[in-house]
């Protein structure tokens, strides 16, 4: 034991005098979790509006009615509404000079055509540089149209009646067209009237959000930080089980085993040092971590599920490296396979808007189960039966790719072809 302690001293010690790799290892989810809470999650979403650019030829009641349909209510959050005149061409130059969404075309005569129950047509232009807002313009406005059809179908007798009042109707004339519009209204309400269905919307907060008073930048960290971590653990533990490779490239792994040190020590004492550069590094993110978590963690639980992540990131490091022939191929295969894990876990992009198909890969990454261990205890406040089968493959994986992995080291070793 005092041997495999003084191997571990002496990588602790290499790994202090030249510290920048693994400060630049643990930076890089500190950093990438804050860029994304920074972005997504400073308060309340802006919705964009359509900037709708409206050229009215009818001149009429009509005009007047569309143009005043998307500036009432709730349309004036979602639209910003233009009146422009003698527009040249398809307005495609206008659309750009003016950076608009979309050019309604009010054709003359609109209003008049709608009163005598004649066929019209209104033209809408989208802008080829934006992408949803157009379609969101396209589809109000064609509910629009289909409302002022109905309308003038429904009402068809009362104007009518207007068109064929010579001059200004007299009062007579006009208490008999607001009954008629009463009739009409009287007969539709049983079919519009209640609705039969009808929508609740709700902003679901983030898990413990509310309950805690997290702010929405907080808790988009705590959502992105454990995944994030436990990539950058996993290719800190690569790092160490790569000096294995570099220390026979440099002959000084040759001079450890020309003195009484088994190869099952050396593999063994490199183990235990990546497990231990691993661990205070898990220590040190666990502790920005805290700082901004609004709730009490599991203690057992985060403890047994660090360890279990500490012995898979070891485990997986070890048999990546004891098959790899070299260094550069090792470290290439490493990067490789965690990022696939990585992403196929939720590390970088949240599992509900991955794939079908990676999703179906998530439960053989093993990023997957400890990211998704971590965010039962910190984002969703569960305690320690709730992360066991997260422990249990943690470790089970990380323990058997320890065991498989030793046999190829230790023969290597041996058979003196990294000495």
């Amino acid at each position: 034991m005092r041997v495999l302690l003084a191997m571990v001293g002496k990588d602790l010690r290499r790994r202090a005098r030249s510290p920048l790799p693994t400060i630049l290892l643990l930076l890089f989810p500190l950093i990438f979790s804050g860029l994304i809470a920074l972005t997504f999650g400073g308060g309340e979403t802006k919705v964009p509006k359509v900037r709708l650019l409206i050229e009215d030829r009818d001149g009429g009641l009509v005009g007047q009615l569309v143009t005043a349909a998307f500036q009432q209510g709730e349309a004036q959050k979602y639209f910003e509404v233009k009146k422009v005149e003698n527009v040249a061409g398809d307005g495609g130059a206008l659309l750009e000079t003016e950076e608009a969404t979309a050019l309604l075309r009010l054709p003359a005569g609109l209003s008049a055509d709608l009163l005598a129950g004649r066929p019209a047509k209104i033209a809408l232009v989208k802008s080829p540089a934006q992408s949803i807002l157009p379609d969101v313009a396209e589809q109000v406005t064609t509910v629009l149209a289909e409302g002022l059809s109905s309308a003038s179908r429904l009402l068809r007798g009362p104007l009518d009646q207007i068109q064929t009042s010579p001059g200004r109707p007299s009062d007579p004339q006009v208490a008999n067209i607001a009954v008629q519009v009463n009739q009409v209204l009287t007969r539709s309400t049983p079919y519009v009237l209640p609705p039969v269905i009808t929508l609740a919307t709700a902003t679901r907060p983030e898990p413990g959000a509310r309950k805690t008073g997290a702010s929405p930048t907080s808790s988009v960290f705590l959502l992105m930080l454990p995944g994030i971590s436990v990539f950058a653990l996993f290719n800190l533990a690569d790092q160490m089980m790569r000096d294995l490779l570099v220390e026979a490239r440099l002959k000084t792994l040759r001079r450890q085993l020309a003195g009484p040190i088994t190869a099952g020590r050396v593999l063994a004492g490199k183990a235990l040092a990546t497990a231990a550069v691993a661990a205070l590094s898990l220590l040190v993110l666990s502790a920005v971590g805290a700082a901004v978590t609004p709730r009490g963690v599991s203690l057992a639980g985060y403890l047994l599920l660090s360890l279990s992540v500490v012995t898979a990131a070891t485990g997986f490091a070890s048999a990546v490296f004891g098959v790899a022939r070299g260094e550069k191929q090792g470290a290439t295969l490493a990067s490789l396979v965690s990022l696939v894990m990585a992403f196929a876990g939720g590390a970088f992009i949240p599992l509900n808007s991955l794939p079908g198909a990676l999703r179906a890969l998530s439960p053989f990454s093993l990023i997957y189960w400890a990211a998704s261990g971590y965010q039962k205890l910190v984002v969703e406040g569960e305690g320690l039966r709730s992360v066991l089968p997260n422990i249990a493959i943690l470790a089970g994986v990380g323990l058997l790719l320890l065991a498989l992995s030793a046999p190829l080291w230790q023969r290597r070793l041996l058979r003196g072809e990294l000495a």
